[in-house]
């Protein structure tokens, strides 16, 4: 007998369950809005920044520990509204705007504390900043970036693997356990116009900043001694962070070809102890971390500060005033 009148609510979510199409709870969440937080910004030094940065729309997202754990924020500018965009027991960190700042990427640890040292208890995440819903992307990854509106890649293990988000194909491009490098690496980076140039720090057999060509058998151009090696926004250039140094630290540049290393920011004051160097898609507007003491780069006292390149970095303004652990900033311009 047909039932008239009556409708089951539960019919279609139970159907998709049984059918395998129903997400799980794990892999997708959503969150009907974002926790506004005080940002903590002295209004001298609120002043400083939106003069410093007149006219400049954008948006600032990175980790910190303020709230206990690992979470992620985001400040708008010139609003400096700051946001609290994640609630978990884990580590969330390594968040990388969209090519259209529309969604974050991200690393999430597997357990409530793993240390950045471990590369392997990670996965990878994505955010969209419209509806606040989370899904998972990929297990055992981290140091994920955008290749494309609708491509990432990611470290899993000694493998660079590149996956798409439409069709959820992975393909390994690189492992840095055979030769040449034979060894391990850290955030991987395609040029922004050359898929076969691939920028890793590397520990091994091999130990500073690489660029690895790999339609040429993978082989190895080294950049200097340090670490996050990255590409400028036009790809002919990098930079990465080298063990010298006001505060024990500084970053590089070089263009590809030729080489040409050159000190690019040793920023003077106590907050000399630069690392997590993210540029602005258009190369204007760089977003760092430094440490005035302390090294460890998920415990250190490390703020975030904000500089247009083409002024002298000594009027580059600081974003963050918490005191805890802040780190891998990243920009995006609105338009």
């Amino acid at each position: 007998m047909k039932a008239q009148g009556k409708s089951w609510p539960w019919a279609l979510p139970a159907l998709l369950l049984l059918l395998g199409l129903a997400a799980p709870a794990q892999a997708m969440s959503a969150r009907p809005g974002w926790e506004e937080v005080s940002s903590g910004i002295p209004p001298a030094e609120q002043k400083a920044i939106r003069a410093a940065t007149r006219g400049l729309k954008a948006k600032v997202a990175w980790s910190s520990n303020r709230s206990g754990s690992h979470e992620l924020y985001l400040l708008t500018l010139p609003e400096l509204k700051l946001q609290r965009l994640t609630r978990n027991d884990r580590v969330d960190f390594y968040c990388r705007f969209s090519p259209d700042g529309k969604q974050l990427v991200f690393a999430r640890s597997q357990k409530p504390w793993v240390s950045e040292r471990d590369w392997k208890q990670w996965d990878v995440y994505c955010l969209d900043l419209a509806t606040g819903r989370e899904r998972l992307v990929a297990r055992n990854g981290d140091y994920p970036l955008w290749v494309s509106q609708n491509e990432v890649s990611f470290l899993r293990g000694n493998q660079v693997v590149l996956k798409s988000l439409k069709s959820g194909q992975e393909k390994a491009i690189f492992d840095s356990t055979g030769p040449p490098l034979e060894g391990t690496i850290g955030t991987p980076a395609l040029s922004p116009v050359d898929r076969d140039l691939l920028a890793v720090a590397a520990r091994g057999k091999h130990n500073g900043v690489f660029v690895v060509d790999l339609a040429h058998g993978n082989r190895l151009r080294p950049m200097g001694a340090g670490c996050e090696l990255a590409w400028f926004p036009d790809g002919r250039s990098l930079h990465w962070v080298e063990a010298h140094g006001q505060g024990g630290t500084r970053v590089m540049r070089s263009t590809l070809n030729p080489m040409r290393p050159q000190v690019w920011v040793d920023k003077p004051g106590p907050y000399s102890h630069e690392y997590f160097v993210r540029l602005s898609r258009d190369g204007r507007w760089m977003v760092w971390c430094a440490a005035a003491k302390g090294h460890e780069h998920d415990k250190a006292d490390y703020e975030v500060f904000l500089w247009d390149t083409t002024r002298p970095v000594s009027q580059a303004v600081r974003l963050s005033f918490d005191g805890g652990n802040d780190r891998w900033p990243d920009i995006y311009l609105e338009k």
